[in-house]
This record gives C-alpha cells, structure tokens and sequence, in this order.
C-alpha cells in the first residue's frame, strides 16, 4: 500500500506544470571555503564576477516544497583565490583541477517548513573531482528588496576521495574538515 501511495506521489509530481525563471547574482555575494592547519586557518574566496551570466532554473512547486530540474552552479577550480600562489597551487592540487577543473552544485529541492519563516532546508548535490554527494543544508532567507540566501556547509573532502594535504614533512597537516560559506544576493 505504501508502494502504491509513493507511486501516485511521484505521478502528481510529474504531472505539475515546471515553471522557469532566470536568475543573477548582485556584486556583495560571495562563496567561499574555510578550513584550516594545525598552525593556521585559510580561505578561499571564488571570484563571483565570473558568474556574469544569468543562472535558468526549472521547478515545481509542490506540497510546501521546490523540485528543481537541473539548477546548477559550475565553479571553476582556477577561480577560487585562497590569498597566494602557493596556497592557490595546493588547493588545485587537492582538487586535482587538471583533471576535474570544476565544482557543480546542484540545487536539487528545497523544503520550506514555514513560508513565513526565515529558515528552508535546501537539498544540494555536489560534484567535486567526479565524485558526487548530497546535501542537507539549512539555508537563512532574507526578502527585503532582493532576495538573499545565505548558510554554512560542513563538508569532509574524504568524502570526495581527496586527501588533506601535509607540508614540511608533515608537519603542518590540513584538517580534512572543511566549510563552504555563502551569501547570495539573488536578482530576478
């Protein structure tokens, strides 16, 4: 019976009508990574500016939650600014940038508990270095006269199959532990 009840679920979503629009990002947004050593902190900052084209998105709205149909961001590696060339280096090399040259996040849903709450969980997909993971995230939404979203995301890279890099004979050891951080000040 449960197996019958998800099937006619899954039919009503379908059968929604998708409705499109097309987003840009004002200048004061930002998307960032922070994570640290065991001496220091660092944090690289993507170059949003590169993000000049307006973003589409499909969805459907459906028992107080969003479906999205393939609403993405694509984040070049070589554009994340992690404050010099060498740290910069690194981070590439983390990341495997020859290979696999971009981030995809992937807005999959978003579940809005309350429409008069400041709070939704968003259901994001990440794709870094081929490897592909889903997300949880609380999000906070500010409508005033744009619309800013804005949250934190704990992530650990082994979960992408990424090692923690070491320096001086592993001495300085990166934590695999990581946050990406972001504020968007969302134009439609």
């Amino acid at each position: 019976m449960l197996f019958l009840g998800a099937k006619q679920y899954t039919s009503d979503i379908n059968s929604l009508t998708a409705k499109e629009s097309t987003v840009s990002f004002s200048s004061d947004s930002y998307l960032r990574i922070k994570g640290e050593s065991n001496v220091n902190t660092f944090e690289c900052q993507f170059d949003m500016n590169t993000i000049s084209d307006a973003v589409k998105i499909k969805y459907k709205d459906y028992n107080n939650k969003i479906k999205f149909d393939d609403t993405k961001l694509i984040l070049p590696n070589l554009e994340f600014d992690c404050g010099g060339k060498a740290i910069n280096k690194d981070f590439n090399e983390l990341l495997n940038t020859e290979e696999f040259p971009q981030i995809t996040l992937k807005l999959k849903e978003i579940a809005e508990v309350d429409i008069n709450q400041s709070t939704v969980i968003a259901t994001v997909e990440i794709t870094i270095s081929n490897i592909v993971r889903t997300y949880k995230v609380p999000v906070a939404v500010n409508r005033d006269n744009n619309l800013r979203v804005s949250g934190k995301m704990p992530l650990d890279i082994n979960d992408f199959d990424l090692v923690a890099p070491t320096k001086m004979l592993g001495m300085i050891k990166v934590s695999p532990k990581i946050e990406i951080q972001f504020s968007l000040n969302i134009r439609s």
